[in-house]
């Protein structure tokens, strides 16, 4: 099962931010493996979760503090 709204941009400009893990309210949001991959569209900025197999070429997003 995947979660969001997939992008249609040509070619995918994805980050990863999360990575094989999710956070749930059920484990009281703490990181739990999954199958599944939260990742962004650069261009679009859209979000889903997916098990594809082009996330693990992809870069992990950036982290910045303020």
């Amino acid at each position: 099962m995947s979660g969001g709204s997939v992008c249609k941009c040509r070619p995918r400009n994805i980050e990863v931010l999360a990575r094989k893990c999710n956070y749930s309210a059920f484990n009281g949001y703490r990181h739990t493996y999954s199958d599944y991959s939260l990742v962004r569209c650069l261009t679009c900025g859209r979000t889903w979760r997916t098990k594809a197999s082009y996330v693990d070429d992809a870069p992990n997003a950036a982290i910045t503090r303020g």
